[in-house]
This record gives structure tokens, sequence and C-alpha cells, in this order.
């Protein structure tokens, strides 16, 4: 297989499948919210301020991410927002823009004045949005995929004698998955007021630990990327979170 840097052109401009595939994503994860908001009644002077906070703190977030990620050697290009479609960069670090993001929407609910958390509908609409997002660096060959593999399912590499991990598309998979799961618990008693989004934050980054032993990422100390460093305090503060409120979640009422 080979590479589809371009999936089509509009007259001479050609359209990125990396770029595509996030917009689309993006588009799509913003679709559910809205749909989710609805059902949660979440009115709109709260949702399009934290949404957009949510929004703009992920974009930071993602970008800024990729120089700790790879080296502060790439600060002066990473942080050029205006280049935050542009196929050579990427739109930075998922890890990063969830951090980025829930650190965006949080400040932004305070500022409004909401007392309880309606940030529960951001969960599944992120595991969509990430797993549709991920068909574009597959087709990009974002990083080369992965690491080599001799599994059956490896992909050849245009001129090299080997196959390497699908990266993208395990993460795809994964996040697929996760949103069927979020769905399942998105009225259960224990997860609501914010704790389906730590949930499904914690759930990523538990996967993600461990699907970066198939990607390309730097290491940076002790065989472990940054990516996975992330990851881990991620979460770990979401185990701490749930062991500490335990008893709060365990006398909660049915929503």
């Amino acid at each position: 297989m080979s590479p589809v840097p371009v999936l089509f052109y509009i007259g001479n401009v050609p359209i990125y499948s990396h770029g595509f595939f996030l917009l689309f994503g993006l588009l799509a994860g913003l679709a559910w919210l809205t749909l989710e908001a609805r059902r949660r009644r979440w009115t709109k002077e709260e949702v399009i301020p934290i949404t957009l906070a949510a929004f703009v703190g992920g974009m930071i977030g993602a970008r800024v991410s990729i120089a700790f990620f790879n080296g502060f050697e790439y600060a002066p290009l990473t942080l050029n927002m205006y280049a935050l479609f542009d196929p050579r960069i990427g739109p930075g670090s998922i890890i990063g823009g969830v951090v980025g993001g829930y650190i965006g929407g949080y400040i932004a609910s305070k500022i409004i004045g909401k007392e309880k958390c309606s940030c529960d509908a951001f969960a599944p609409a992120m595991a969509l949005a990430t797993a549709i997002g991920r068909m574009g660096c597959f087709l990009s060959f974002e990083d080369g995929l992965g690491k080599p593999t001799t599994l059956p399912w490896g992909v050849p590499l245009p001129g090299a004698d080997y196959l390497v991990h699908p990266a993208p598309l395990y993460d795809m998979a994964f996040n697929l998955a996760w949103f069927g799961v979020l769905l399942a618990l998105r009225d259960h008693k224990w997860m609501q007021d914010g704790n389906l989004l730590k949930f499904g934050i914690g759930g990523y980054a538990f996967f993600r630990f461990f699907v970066e032993f198939t990607r390309n990422n730097r290491a940076l100390a002790f065989g472990l990327t940054g990516q996975q460093m992330v990851s881990a305090l991620l979460f770990a503060a979401v185990i701490v979170y749930f062991a500490i409120n335990r008893e709060k979640l365990l006398s909660a009422q049915p929503a």
C-alpha cells in the first residue's frame, strides 16, 4: 500500500487526507456534542462558551505539547497557529489537545459560574472525533505509521523491505469501541457531573500508554515517550480522583 497524502483536488487546490479527516472528525464530534447537549438540556448560554474555550485550549495544548514531546527546537514551527492545517506539521498531539481542552473548558465553566459540570457531553464526542481523525493519520502515513512488525496485518512502507504497525488504525479501532462504551455508561449514576469525561480521558490515557510501544515517537527517558509520561499522569490522576470520591459515588442517586 502507498500513502494517500492528497485525497482529491478541487480545481488546482489539493485536499489533504490528514486535514480532511481532521476537519471531518471535528465536525462529527461537534455534531454529536450538540445532540448530547440537547439531550442533557445543556443550554446554549453554557455550551457555546465552554465548547469554544475547550476548542481553543485543545488547539493550543496540541501544538505546545509537540515542542515538549519532540524537542523545543521545533517550537517556532509548531507554535505557528497559522499552519494549523499544514500537512507537513499537523494539528499536534491528541494527548496534548485533551489536556488543553479540559483546562480550557474548566476555566470557561468557572467564569460563567456553572455549578455542576455538563462536560460529560464531551466524552463520547471526543472519542468519535479522534476515531475519524486517525483515518487521516493512516492515509498520510503520519510518522511512518509505526514500528516494524512481523504480525500478519503489518503495512508495507514504500522503499522498505519490512512491515510496520498500522498504529493509527489501532487508535481508530479503540476509539470507536470506547465511543460505544461511553454511550452505554452516559446515564449511569456514577458517570455524572464530569465523571464520564474523566473516565473517558482515563481510558484513552491507559490505551495510549501501551499503543505508544508500536509508534515511532521519540523516547525522552527510561525508554518512554513524552506521550506515555503524560498518559501515565492522566491515568493516575483519574484513579486518584475516583478513589477519593468513591464514597460519594457509591451513595449517588440514579440520574
